[in-house]
């Protein structure tokens, strides 16, 4: 900001020179003109972006901040960071800046428009001795609006030429890259049809600059003369025109206020397509540097066209900005469809975001369609057999459709319910021996015959640390039951799916790339990972047999699920023995109601004798039968099965595989309206630089 305001004194300074024999400019000092003029457009754009309400209610506040600064400068500051918290932080910044220039030129052009009226006068009076300063002698623009809101703009620009600044031409910015509120971009298109000087066609050359494009009218190879040349330049330009609630307007920045030349008049005309009674239209115009509210104009209306003109001489970087009101119907509004093809159009990045939302709901649903739908459910009812040959971890497996640590721990329970192997639990660790046993193994389960020593050998540990023999079981587990199932059973669809996480990837690099508005990417992100999550469910599926299977996985669930009495008297169930418990423990702690199972039993037998129904497999150093401790009883019994999984877990992770630090990676500690709301009250609306139009010009 420093530098702005710097950057800003010089340029009221050489409109404060009175002397004519200005020296040339240096290259350091034409850059800093120009880094000059592109911060106050960028500061006209984001102003232009706000509403008309937003534009007067943010100006009075900033208004407010500005007379508080003098003699409450703590309130000041608290009202700022309020109006930041409402508006944004960048636009009050760029509101409070022009309020800032603003009041450094009223400052600064109190002399400076005594000479300039005083050189005025002179200069009207003496045409022949013109040639003192370079300067604008006249600045008007005829504004036609077309039939479908277009606007057909001539700008007539008189100016007087000594070869200092104006060597072979001039230099005419337009904006048209804008910014709302969510940070999207609002683009203005600006076509240039002709330009003239002097009546003949003159070179010029349309080129990107700062937020919008420079026209650098001249030919590169010829030094123009000295004294008056008259350009006009010819071109149009669309989405110029605000529709309101209760009437229609343009708000318009006439000869914008990055000028580096003062103005000795500045004036526009505006046409509608079709004639309009007076008295329904309306004209206001404002004067001065960017952001302030002068009214140094008249006006009139007549029954289609409104006429403006300055009172006035203008200095650098001061311009007249107008506002013309005209019942609503004369040029048709656009409807959604239109506005949402032009912020898609604007914003290359939303249109991305948008395309790839399209596409990944489009794939995910052919592929759903294809792949992911599972065959019709089959009769569920209560089973009391498990699923023919499968063990309680391929029952798991086919359950959950995946591998899981809980998978291992209900294949080495169900072994040791079958008599393979015994497991002791205690001290936060469980001790794997065999018997001795052997016989046919179900689905998987061979991967764990290193895990069933001979009697006598050392038992593997599960829990007490790393265990490489425990992490290879398990592995060999999962890979086991994954081969013997394949996709005969069910198909996750892995394929499909990181096919799909690949489109929403490139979907959120394309916006980032196109450099979509931050709210836009993080809603479209959001968007792309519920898509993802809900076909991450619904895309895996089984296969006919598999649904079979399935079903009766779930009749089995109903019976190890059945908890209270009235439900064991409406069914006809097996009897509760201390041989079903012990059975089916290894089966209901794969299907997660391993503690339902144990407490219906212990209703009917009683803590003790449910312990010691596993005893035979499965024993712990914790007393079960002692139902008044906490941590004992039944459930001290499931807890202690059930946090098996957290213990394979454990074992079958390397040390130094993961962080163990509270804070991992961190590294050492220490290291846009214009218009009144009524009548034209001079106290509220737009400001000097407002509005669509303005952009500013230079000498080359």
């Amino acid at each position: 900001m420093k530098r702005s305001v710097c950057l800003f004194a010089l340029m009221f300074a050489f409109a404060a020179q009175a002397q004519p024999q200005s020296r040339e400019h240096t290259p350091d000092q034409a850059r800093a003109r120009e880094q000059a003029m592109a911060q106050a457009l960028e500061d006209q754009a984001r102003i232009n972006a706000l509403s008309y309400a937003d534009a007067k209610r943010f100006g009075e506040k900033v208004q407010d901040i500005m007379r508080l600064r003098a003699t409450a400068p703590e309130q000041a500051k608290t009202q700022e960071q309020a109006l930041a918290q409402e508006a944004g932080q960048a636009t009050v910044a760029a509101l409070v800046r022009a309020a800032e220039r603003g009041q450094a030129l009223e400052r600064a052009q109190t002399a400076a428009r005594t000479q300039a009226a005083e050189k005025a006068r002179a200069l009207a009076s003496a045409r022949s001795h013109a040639t003192e300063q370079e300067r604008i002698l006249s600045f008007h623009s005829d504004i036609r609006i077309g039939e479908k809101g277009d606007l057909f703009v001539i700008e007539t620009i008189e100016a007087q030429v000594e070869g200092r600044e104006i060597k072979r031409g001039i230099m005419r910015d337009f904006p048209t890259d804008y910014r709302d509120r969510l940070g999207r971009r609002v683009i203005v298109p600006f076509e240039l049809d002709q330009v003239t000087r002097d009546n003949r066609g003159e070179p010029a050359a349309v080129r990107p600059f700062g937020n919008g494009v420079r026209v650098q009218i001249g030919n590169a190879g010829a030094l123009l003369p000295k004294g008056r040349h008259v350009y006009e330049i010819r071109y149009r330009t669309r989405y110029q025109i605000g529709f309101f609630d209760d009437h229609d307007e343009l708000y318009w920045n006439v000869n914008g206020n990055g000028w580096t030349f003062a103005m000795d008049a500045v004036s526009a005309e505006v046409w509608l397509p079709r004639p309009v009674p007076g008295a329904k239209l309306r004209a206001e115009a404002y004067t001065g540097a960017f952001g302030a509210r002068g009214r140094d104009y008249t006006s009139s209306v007549g029954d289609r066209s409104a006429e403006y003109r300055t009172t006035r001489a203008l200095a650098p970087g001061e311009g007249l900005t107008i506002v013309f009101a005209f019942p609503k119907g004369i040029i048709p509004q656009p409807g959604w469809a239109e506005r949402a093809a032009r912020a898609l159009h604007d914003n290359k990045g939303e249109a991305a975001g948008a395309a790839g939302t399209l596409l990944l709901l489009a794939f995910f649903y052919i592929r759903w369609w294809q792949v992911g739908r599972d065959p019709r459910d089959g009769p569920v009812f209560p089973r009391y057999e498990p699923p023919t040959g499968l063990g309680p971890a391929g029952t798991r497996y086919l359950d959950r459709m995946k591998y899981d640590d809980q998978c291992f721990a209900a294949a080495l329970l169900g072994l040791g319910q079958r008599g393979y192997l015994t497991i002791w639990q205690g001290g936060g660790a469980y001790t794997i021996e065999g018997t001795g046993k052997r016989g046919d193994w179900l689905p998987g389960e061979e991967a764990l015959a290193p895990l069933a020593p001979a009697p006598g050998a050392s038992g593997e540990v599960i829990g007490g640390g790393y265990n490489p023999t425990v992490k290879k079981a398990r592995e060999d587990l999962g890979t086991s039951l994954a081969a013997h199932f394949g996709e005969n059973l069910f198909s996750r669809n892995r394929g499909s799916f990181s096919f799909g996480v690949f489109i929403a990837f490139c979907t959120m690099a394309a916006m980032f790339s196109l450099e979509a508005a931050l709210p836009v990417l993080i809603g479209a992100g959001i968007a792309l990972a519920i898509i993802l999550y809900v076909f991450s469910r619904l895309l895996p599926a089984y296969t006919r047999e598999g649904r079979k299977l399935k079903d009766e996985i779930e009749g089995l669930r109903q019976y190890l699920s059945v908890a209270e009495k009235d439900d064991l008297a409406r069914q006809k169930m097996p009897p509760r023995t201390p041989e079903e418990f012990a059975r089916f423990l290894p089966y209901a702690l794969a299907l997660g109601v391993e503690k339902t199972w144990a407490n219906a039993f212990a209703s009917v037998l009683g803590a003790a004798a449910v312990a010691e129904a596993v005893s035979s497999y499965y024993q712990s150093s914790s007393d079960f039968s002692d139902t008044d401790s906490p941590g004992s009883g039944i459930a001290g019994l499931s807890d202690s099965i059930a946090g098996m999984g957290d213990s394979i877990s454990s074992a079958s992770t390397p040390p130094g595989s993961s962080s163990g630090s509270s804070d991992s990676g961190s590294g050492f500690s220490g290291s846009s309206s214009g218009s009144s709301d009524s009548g034209g009250s001079s106290d509220s609306g737009g400001s000097s630089g407002g509005g669509g139009g303005g952009g500013g010009g230079s000498g080359w």
